[in-house]
């Protein structure tokens, strides 16, 4: 009698789990923010790279524009950094200039961090899921962009 009882209530704790799994994005959606960042950009003239990250901070999408200047390595540091400190690139970027502490965190890692316009943290449900940047052009066309592309979404992810 105890191995049934036991069993069953086995069965029921991922279920309960599973009923509060907190929102996250999924790659369809991660694909089509991007897509929408480079479409943006393109219809700007604006040839970019883009990436999409999760609520930790590892890309679940890069994207390049074949035209763009550079190989995608600012877009997913430039999400990463959105992630981290829950703010878009357009309020980091000149607040790495008046706060040295800021300035500090951000310098200790390059390899992963850029607080530059064009970088959007993306929230579900009041809860932050991941990360939306668009590089390797200018500050204020990268954030332009990928306001574009998030507000394409905006029933979904904000």
């Amino acid at each position: 009698m105890r191995t049934l009882i036991l069993t069953a209530s086995l069965a029921v704790v991922p279920m309960a789990a599973l009923a509060q799994t907190p929102p996250a994005l999924d790659l369809p959606l991660s694909i089509d923010l991007a897509r929408a960042a480079v479409d943006a950009c393109a219809a700007r003239g604006a040839p970019v790279s883009v990436a999409v990250v999760d609520d930790k901070g590892n890309p679940l999408v890069v994207l390049r524009a074949s035209a763009s200047p550079k190989p995608p390595i600012a877009a997913p540091r430039k999400a990463a950094t959105a992630v981290q400190f829950d703010a878009p690139g357009s309020q980091m970027e000149p607040r790495e200039k008046t706060d040295p502490a800021f300035a500090a965190l951000i310098k200790a890692e390059p390899d992963r961090l850029n607080p530059h316009g064009g970088s959007l943290p993306l929230h579900m449900d009041g809860k932050l899921v991941g990360g939306l940047a668009v590089a390797d052009t200018s500050h204020e066309t990268a954030d332009a962009c990928a306001r574009a592309a998030l507000a394409k979404f905006d029933d979904r992810v904000k």
